[in-house]
């Protein structure tokens, strides 16, 4: 710790963050997109795109009750914990068939174990970051709010980087992510599926939207916490 004189009291300039620094700075953006992906796992997306002026029109017949039944249930079922894919195994038609296809409710099984994972990752971040802060904290209230400025800038970046690609060409951006996480062609079914109809490209062309918007409105909280930008 370095300290300089002026007149007759004394200025202490903080260290520079460390290595409990460091990896607090590493964890806020998992935390962020943990914290925004949980949010989009509430059937209210269902709702919310659905109402949506352009929104695709319904190719299987169905109400729009029945539809945003089924799209619920799609929801639900790719959460970590809860019967999972059995609610679509039970799901039926308006006219009795089974809603989704044996190809369909393996993939959206695929799908539950990337946010499983997704949300391990987001878990341990949380047990990282939390603890690390309150140590530094019982440091120096000082060093907090440049922590938190950083990884807010950190997720700043890694959201300008993955939203370009997405932005730039949504569709190669949706087929590189599949492929990088599931086996090739399991993602991929006719246009008359089940999977297609409830959940078209504009629904994933927002989803992608909103976590990038809900991840970036909760960064720019973090940068508005008051302090010093930087140590010195």
């Amino acid at each position: 710790m370095e300290t300089s004189e002026r007149g007759v009291g004394i200025t202490k300039t903080p260290d520079r963050l460390g290595p409990l620094g460091v990896v607090s700075v590493v964890a806020i953006p998992l935390v962020l997109a943990g914290n925004s992906l949980i949010l989009l796992l509430i059937p209210w997306l269902a709702d919310l795109q659905y109402a949506l002026p352009g929104f695709p029109d319904d190719p299987l017949g169905l109400t729009p009750d029945q539809r945003l039944a089924l799209a619920h249930e799609g929801i639900r079922s790719i959460w970590p914990v809860g019967p999972g894919t059995t609610l679509l195994v039970e799901a039926t038609l308006p006219g009795g068939a089974p809603a989704f296809g044996p190809d369909e409710v393996r993939h959206m099984e695929d799908v539950r174990a990337v946010v499983r994972g997704a949300l391990f990752l987001w878990l341990i971040a949380v047990l990282v970051a939390i603890p690390s802060l309150l140590i530094l904290r019982s440091r120096g209230a000082e060093k907090i709010p440049v922590v938190l400025k950083r990884g807010a800038v950190a997720t700043v970046v890694a959201v300008i980087v993955v939203g370009l690609f997405a932005a730039l060409s949504f569709d190669t951006f949706f087929r590189t992510f599949h492929d990088l996480l599931f086996e090739s062609g399991s993602w991929q079914f006719p246009t008359d599926s089940t999977l297609l109809a409830l959940y078209p490209t504009r629904f994933w062309t927002v989803a992608t939207a909103l976590l990038v918007g809900l991840t970036l409105i909760q960064a720019a909280i973090l940068a508005l916490v008051p302090g010093r930008a930087d140590p010195d």
